[in-house]
């Protein structure tokens, strides 16, 4: 919690969130995932790792987690938290540049994508580019998971996805909506 609120203090702009992910949203994101053998999970901002840390809980060894994390602070430490995991994977790289990696990576599909990004703040232009590529880059059962503080962006998803759920986790600070998108 002490790394989480310094960084809101510095980098309010690329957090998006007054406190930390809780328990509880976490676990509600990861019951959207059917955990098989030999995936390849993505994850968008894995912040202080509450996510991170229940995908790695459920993952099969065959399986990798890729997490994207540009806060120096919270990519240090996601590396040490969770270096005992040989199938976790994380680089400080921008998530509207995803595809770059994934082409390094040679990797051609995910099956799924978690987002912790702020949709809300982010540019349009950010916003546009990211979801032109994110679709393609879904395996043809993968689903988006992106967790939001409000609606705004339900609208914008549907233009996105063939099909946008939701569930509401209110054991949150603030309390979340969790996008499904397939």
């Amino acid at each position: 919690m002490k790394l989480f609120a310094k960084e809101v203090v510095s980098s309010i702009k690329n957090i998006g969130a007054i406190a930390p992910s809780s328990k509880y949203l976490a676990k509600d994101i990861i019951k959207h995932i059917d955990f098989k053998e030999n995936q390849v999970i993505l994850e968008f901002g894995c912040g202080n790792g509450a996510i991170t840390r229940q995908v790695l809980k459920q993952i099969p060894a065959s399986s990798r987690l890729i997490s994207l994390e540009i806060n120096e602070p919270f990519l240090k430490h996601c590396q040490n938290s969770f270096s005992i995991y040989k199938n976790f994977e994380i680089y400080n790289h921008s998530a509207i540049e995803f595809d770059v990696l994934l082409k390094q990576l040679q990797i051609e599909k995910v099956d799924y994508l978690i987002s912790s990004l702020p949709l809300a703040i982010l540019p349009k232009t950010d916003l546009d580019d990211l979801f032109k590529k994110i679709p393609n880059y879904l395996e043809n059962n993968g689903s988006f998971l992106q967790y939001q503080y409000s609606l705004n962006k339900y609208k914008y998803l549907k233009t996105v996805f063939d099909s946008v759920k939701l569930d509401f986790t209110p054991i949150n600070l603030p309390p979340a909506f969790i996008y499904r998108c397939v």
